[in-house]
């Protein structure tokens, strides 16, 4: 599959309109570079557990369980890249994080 989990994070702006972020959006997987031996039980599990080919996830709870998940179960993301991923989660977490599903080329647009 050519596409990207990317991690993401709505704007978040007060109520006096002070801006404390703009909306960002980081690929954390890229599913082509996935082992085949795995590749399709990981597109299983985002498809059927966590619901990504439907709809973007937007609850946080979900979201950190399914980067958990990918992180302790298939080891499809690095100690590194779950490092960098926390930190961007505790910086974000006010705006509002999502797991969304991406094609390359849609991304890069």
């Amino acid at each position: 599959m050519n596409a990207y989990l990317i991690l993401g994070c709505n704007r978040h702006t007060d109520n006096e309109g002070f801006n404390y972020s703009e909306s960002v959006s980081n690929p954390i997987v890229d599913l082509h570079k996935v082992d085949k031996e795995i590749r399709e039980n990981v597109t299983t599990f985002l498809d059927d557990a966590c619901g990504l080919f439907d709809a973007p996830i937007f609850n946080y709870n979900k979201c950190i369980n399914t980067i958990n998940f990918l992180y302790r179960h298939f080891g499809i993301i690095s100690e590194e890249g779950l490092a960098k991923i926390q930190s961007f989660i505790r910086m974000h977490r006010r705006g509002g994080i999502f797991l969304i599903l991406i094609l390359k080329e849609d991304y890069n647009e």
